[in-house]
């Protein structure tokens, strides 16, 4: 059953959650940026008006999801520093510090699959236009992202000279088939023997050898 976020505060015995936190927090500052209304209207219609259990809050679930994907958690996880952090809570549209779990991990798997690809996809969609500041235009929100990979890991090598010199000889070689080119000798067994020894080069007992085999006077005889 859809029950509707309560957005009127309540006067408490203590003040409230966000009059104890830092403004200048990150997820303060984000909490406000985000649309939550848009959520509301979009995902309250996955739920019957009268039938079933009142639902937990969408802000709570979706927030819930922002947290996870923002700080790489499992669901067991945001659930567990949920209950250990302020600003979670504030988050996810919380008034007063709660130390009772939210929900149980299994529910943020129920809540995608009621949402569906769609709903994911808009939480996505929201995430970016509030990153590039244009939650007021939608035709902005739609802009490319230019994202810099420059200090980002890669699955490559790093091209040392040894590994410059064996592609150089094996484009030498494959251009003396193509053009039937008479060769002294191949080096097959030659070329092997020195790359082994340039790639434990880092190894004390290796540096003379790997030294030698590195050398211009071993590749210019190849």
């Amino acid at each position: 059953m859809y029950k509707p976020s309560r957005t009127t505060p309540q006067s408490t015995l203590f003040s409230r959650l966000e009059e104890q936190l830092d403004r200048k927090h990150p997820l303060y500052i984000l909490s406000d940026k985000v649309r939550w209304d848009v959520f509301e209207t979009e995902f309250s219609r996955h739920y019957h008006a009268k039938k079933d259990r009142p639902c937990k809050s969408i802000r709570l679930m979706v927030g819930l999801l922002i947290l996870k994907h923002l700080r790489n958690l499992s669901d067991e996880s945001v659930v567990l520093q949920w209950t250990e952090n302020a600003y979670y809570q504030y988050f996810c549209g919380m008034e007063e510090f709660s130390i009772v779990p939210p929900c149980e991990a299994s529910e943020l798997v129920h809540f995608r699959n009621r949402i569906g690809e769609e709903g994911i996809e808009l939480i996505l969609k929201e995430s970016i236009a509030i990153n590039n500041g244009d939650n007021d235009d939608d035709d902005k929100s739609n802009r490319p992202c230019f994202i810099d990979s420059t200090v980002q890991e890669k699955n490559v090598t790093f091209p040392t000279d040894a590994k410059f010199a064996k592609k150089i000889i094996a484009k030498c070689r494959k251009i003396a088939d193509e053009m039937s080119l008479p060769v002294r000798q191949n080096y097959t067994r030659a070329l092997k023997a020195l790359y082994r020894d340039q790639r434990f080069r880092d190894h004390p007992k290796n540096k003379k050898k790997a030294s030698q085999a590195g050398s211009s006077a071993n590749w210019n005889a190849i």
